[in-house]
């Protein structure tokens, strides 16, 4: 059986502080065993290059700061294509990147998003005590329920 091939992508920017949440996400998974052999890309932004990144993915997770209410301070959701281009290419949405790399590549994955809640976006680093909090659930509702849901790699306990 052709094992899976995982793509986690964080994107933010850790000098604007609760924006570097994608990051911080990678950055505190990178040695978890249950995702070893997944790659990690970190984004200040997503580019149309993106999509030619995730048209050999089977799985894709696009990790993010959210600027508003999470149940949790976290929510994990599947990614839908989204067709509405804008007049720049200096800000793409995740569903945005699958409807580019379905159309250019013919190929679509099990694409999601992970949204961690943030509260604090000034030009500075560090993360707020509330995103950091949120990063924990997040860490933990990812390690302990979605990647099994996902049925992405075995886990064991």
């Amino acid at each position: 059986m052709k094992e899976k091939k995982i793509v986690l992508i964080g994107i933010g920017n850790c000098g604007r502080r609760d924006d570097g949440l994608g990051w911080a996400f990678l950055d505190a998974i990178q040695d978890e065993q249950s995702i070893a052999k997944a790659e990690l890309v970190y984004c200040y932004q997503l580019n149309v290059e993106d999509a030619e990144l995730i048209s050999t993915a089977d799985v894709v997770v696009f990790i993010d700061a959210y600027q508003g209410e999470l149940k949790n301070g976290c929510s994990f959701e599947t990614c839908q294509p989204e067709n509405n281009f804008s007049f720049t290419t200096h800000s793409l949405s995740p569903g945005v990147i699958v409807s580019l790399c379905s159309s250019l590549y013919n190929k679509q994955a099990m694409n999601y998003v992970l949204k961690i809640q943030g509260e604090e976006w000034e030009l500075k680093e560090g993360l707020s005590k509330k995103a950091e909090q949120n990063l924990s659930s997040a860490i933990h509702e990812f390690k302990t329920n979605w990647i099994k849901r996902l049925n992405v790699l075995p886990i064991e306990y």
